[in-house]
């Protein structure tokens, strides 16, 4: 397999977006998030409302850009389905439902909340967490088990029905046998941060989106969780990958939702 092809520099407008991605037929596309936002502006006739809690200031959070730039991809793209691996303390999960549509459905998967095994994890110091991704993987299930899903605990009727909470290990998700495939349009992969599970998350991701749809990834450029990063510059080589300037969001946009996506302010 060759080494993916690299384009020489950042996009920064929607039309050099285009441009490149016809021309490129894999590697990994850094993109300026103004990218993303003039989209929106040609979108909508007026201001696009963004509905957020600020997010948590421990590890594990996305930031405000990450969350700008996923809220942007919902108002553009538009979902009817989406799916989440990691569900975490519930805060990318209520940003969806906060801003998608009433009909949109939002599905997330996680372990659930920590045993005992991971008591340890409340005594690793600020630079453990920060060198070791095993030690902060734990930490991020003790979070978890302490906090429980945090920001959906004050889901309004309406949004909580439109949630479906899976507990279980998204390795083991059957999913034609859960009636998932080829159904969702968009997949956010942010559970577990070893190679294996990435894989495995990203196949299954596939699946659920069939021929359309966005798949996006977080952590890619960690400083903590290089698997990541290492698996989507495989990926690459046969795939275009866009990566966020200043965030550790990637994404990938498959078929008529993509030519959806680029023709939005192109011209």
């Amino acid at each position: 397999m060759s080494a993916p092809v690299q384009p020489q520099s950042v996009i920064e407008t929607p039309a050099a977006l285009k441009a490149c991605l016809e021309g490129l037929g894999r590697g990994i596309v850094t993109v300026k998030p103004r990218v993303f936002f003039n989209k929106i502006e040609h979108r909508f006739a007026g201001p696009a409302p963004m509905n957020l809690y600020i997010p948590s200031s421990g590890i594990g959070s996305i930031t405000l850009l990450e969350a700008a730039i996923l809220v942007s991809l919902l108002k553009l793209m538009q979902p009817r389905k989406v799916f989440e691996f990691g569900t975490f303390l519930g805060y990318s999960s209520s940003l969806m439902l906060r801003n998608t549509e009433p009909g949109c459905e939002v599905h997330t998967i996680d372990l659930g909340e920590a045993i005992g095994q991971y008591e340890d994890a409340k005594g690793y110091s600020d630079a453990e967490l920060h060198a070791d991704d095993r030690k902060n993987d734990d930490y991020l299930r003790y979070t978890q088990g302490t906090r429980g899903t945090y920001y959906l605990g004050n889901l309004d009727t309406a949004d909580r029905q439109r949630l479906t909470l899976l507990r279980g290990n998204s390795t083991k998700l059957d999913v034609a046998g859960k009636g998932y495939a080829g159904i969702f349009d968009l997949a956010f992969i942010d559970g577990g941060h070893d190679t294996a599970t990435i894989t495995s998350d990203t196949v299954k991701a596939l699946e659920m989106i069939g021929d359309s749809g966005v798949i996006v990834w977080h952590d890619y450029n960690s400083t903590i969780h290089s698997d990541v990063t290492d698996f989507l510059r495989g990926f690459s080589a046969d795939h275009v990958v866009l990566h966020v300037q200043s965030t550790m969001l990637a994404l990938l946009l498959v078929g008529e939702a993509s030519t959806r996506f680029l023709q939005i302010a192109a011209e």
